[in-house]
């Protein structure tokens, strides 16, 4: 699992007394799934790679068709009649 960290100056992670994992050269973690979960789950740690490429958005009707991942406002004008996207 490819972790990044909340902080560009750390180095490297420790957890629980294991194994130190150094901070790659592309900026991530590479850790274990068991010990991804643990940090992830402290707020500190994110997941390499996520994206939103397959959500589904809302496109506002308001002229500006921006698509947002909110469904109750555009972010780009304050619209707020959105309706969802279609395939």
């Amino acid at each position: 699992m490819r972790l990044v960290g909340s902080d560009r100056g750390l180095k490297e992670v420790q957890v629980n007394e294991g194994r130190i994992a150094q901070r790659q050269k592309d900026g991530t973690f590479h850790v274990d799934g068991s010990t991804g979960k643990q940090l992830v789950k402290t707020g500190d740690f994110a997941v390499a790679g996520t994206n939103f490429q397959q959500a589904q958005g809302y496109v506002c009707k308001c002229g500006c068709r921006f698509v947002s991942l909110y469904r109750n406002s555009c972010s780009k004008c304050d619209c707020t009649e959105l309706t969802p996207e279609e395939d």
